[in-house]
């Protein structure tokens, strides 16, 4: 990874979800921080300039994924950061997300149904760094 840690920030209204993944992804050399809304996510975006933002698409609260999702990438300095969707919808509400049908609303770059398989999210974060 270099000199400087990879900075990732996870974004979920789940504090056991907020818990383990950031333990995980600790335990596995990345600096993380969380936040459990969408607003106070985007403020510790502005502050801490990540390399990766993992966004819940579905919060319980007024400001949510597809929001702060909208607001990086309409800020020109984090239009391009990485950010990974990540939501319980196709579980919870059958619907699944189509990164080109539904780019309007929703850009994320990559995204990934909960539970999060670890391997499968670590190594795609890998291959972002090498």
């Amino acid at each position: 990874m270099g000199d400087k840690p990879f900075k990732i920030i996870i974004i979920d209204d789940n504090m056991d979800y907020l818990f383990t993944m950031k333990t995980f992804l600790t335990r596995n050399g990345f600096e993380v921080e969380t936040a459990k809304d969408g607003e106070m996510g985007f403020k510790l975006i502005e502050k801490m300039r990540p390399d990766l933002i993992m966004l819940d698409v579905m919060m319980e609260t007024t400001y949510s994924g597809f929001e702060v999702c909208r607001q990086v990438r309409n800020t020109p300095d984090l239009k391009k950061t990485i950010i990974f969707g990540i939501s319980g919808m196709e579980d919870e509400l059958g619907l699944k997300f189509n990164k080109y049908d539904d780019a309007d609303y929703f850009s994320p770059d990559e995204f990934f149904d909960k539970p999060v398989d670890k391997d499968v999210l670590l190594k795609k974060i890998n291959d972002l760094i090498s």
